[in-house]
């Protein structure tokens, strides 16, 4: 059966008030219990005392005392408010500390490299967050898809999109297999580079990314080719691993199948 309450307007307002005289039966003791002058204690008691229809305190030169009405509001009001105090701190606390589900969208490179550290001492500091972690390399809309926030490798964020750092800039480096290396050569300079495959990236507005380089003091841009476009960096670098061509990854992405002999780095000198 559903059941219909109807809350008035400054039902609570007085009750404090009215709890703070019956705990200590002194109107002027109540008073500097709440911060407040005695006057302003027994207009809120007589107010209160209006609204209910029934005189709750029984006064005298000497004493404050209860009586039958004020009794039974003492008993039915004191827990009621004392729990209402209590829901506030409780609110209060859920909002000055972490909770709930943390819903992050991460592209798969950045998951070794940047989360995979801190994982455990984030879930020791925040007990109460539940942290998922949706690793993709398809960039989906963090709004439609329902996330509280991404990792997004720089050339991967859209100009409208609130952004802080995390890391500094990773420094790039441009791999190939032993195995296409030695049937291809090692490229000595950056204009060597037209006469090898390329693997390339394309970037979330659509365009095709340069590769990078500084010659001397400048900045070089080079338009490579090559048979492969990947929209992320796992899929450049299992490429390269596979002898299909050179590329350009981020030195923290190629940092193992270098140490494994899987990968060799190129033209370091004109790296960043």
């Amino acid at each position: 059966m559903k059941q219909n309450y109807t809350v008035r307007h400054g039902a609570l307002e007085g009750v404090e008030t009215f709890l703070a005289v019956a705990r200590r039966r002194n109107f002027r003791r109540a008073a500097a219990d709440l911060g407040v002058t005695p006057s302003a204690v027994s207009q809120a008691v007589r107010t209160l005392e209006a609204r209910t229809g029934a005189a709750l305190f029984v006064r005298t030169t000497r004493s404050v005392g209860l009586t039958e009405a004020g009794q039974r509001f003492l008993d039915l009001a004191g827990p009621a408010f004392e729990e209402l105090v209590a829901a506030g701190e409780a609110a209060r606390d859920v909002g000055q500390r972490p909770t709930g589900l943390l819903r992050l969208s991460v592209p798969r490179a950045v998951v070794p490299l940047i989360l995979e550290p801190m994982i455990a001492s984030f879930c020791r500091t925040y007990p109460e967050v539940e942290l998922e972690i949706a690793a993709s390399d398809e960039m989906v809309d963090l709004a439609t898809g329902g996330f509280d926030a991404g990792i997004r490798l720089g050339q991967f964020i859209a100009p409208d999109m609130v952004a802080v750092r995390l890391t500094p800039s990773f420094p790039f480096v441009v791999v190939g297999s032993p195995d296409y290396l030695e049937r291809h050569g090692y490229p000595e300079h950056v204009d060597d580079l037209c006469r090898h495959a390329c693997l390339r990236l394309r970037r979330s507005n659509g365009a095709i990314a340069p590769w990078s380089f500084v010659d001397g003091n400048g900045e070089i841009e080079a338009m490579v080719s090559g048979p492969l476009i990947a929209h992320d960096y796992p899929t450049l670098l299992g490429a390269a691993m596979q002898g299909i061509g050179l590329a350009q990854i981020p030195r923290p992405v190629a940092e193992g199948p270098i140490g494994q002999g899987k990968l060799e780095p190129v033209l370091e000198r004109f790296l960043f």
